[in-house]
């Protein structure tokens, strides 16, 4: 997975990136600014994903008191989204025990939802070019995959799918943008 700080140092100061595939021996996809035109292009560097985190869904409880009590309790909270009353997490399986524990705190009412991978497209220039999530979403929807609890940012938009359907989503997402070899990267 790249973070949103190093492609943003990377991008200021020229500095070439290197993605590599987890599903082959591939020589990866390089990340360069070869033209300043390329500041207007959308840059899609990789797919990423991960099945290292748990999805919560909680219902009427305060924002505040709710992630001061992860927050208290360690729970590194990834993924964020509320709609009406309802707020959607994401949390490493390694914190399960203690994302519990704190929710049981906060009185929150709150579901588990284990089974999920997180996949991310990442790339610069995304926010100024609505073809990528139109992309991103018909690859979805011709390989029969339902992405859940969608969020977006200047440089990836990121979502979960079952498990079970992680790989293909990677492979068909890294067709789909034409990135130089079949694979993704994985977060650790």
């Amino acid at each position: 997975m790249l973070q949103l700080r190093s492609v943003e140092v990377a991008r200021n100061y020229g500095v070439k990136l290197h993605v590599r595939s987890t599903f082959s021996d591939g020589d990866g996809t390089w990340v360069t600014e070869e033209d300043e035109r390329m500041l207007e292009k959308a840059i899609i560097s990789g797919v990423a994903h991960t099945f290292d985190e748990a999805v919560y869904r909680v219902q009427s409880v305060d924002r505040a008191d709710l992630f001061a009590a992860l927050a208290d309790a360690g729970v590194n909270v990834d993924t964020i989204i509320q709609t009406g009353d309802e707020i959607v997490f994401s949390a490493p399986l390694g914190d399960g025990g203690d994302a519990e524990s704190a929710l049981d705190r906060a009185s929150a009412d709150c579901d588990r939802i284990d089974g999920l991978a997180k996949v991310s497209l990442i790339g610069a220039g995304m926010k100024s070019h609505p073809g990528i999530a139109a992309r991103t979403f018909a690859t979805l929807r011709d390989i029969g995959v339902e992405a859940r609890f969608i969020v977006t940012s200047p440089i990836k938009i990121s979502f979960f799918v079952e498990r079970a359907d992680a790989e293909r989503t990677v492979l068909a997402l890294h067709e789909a943008f034409e990135l130089a070899s079949a694979g993704s990267e994985r977060e650790h």
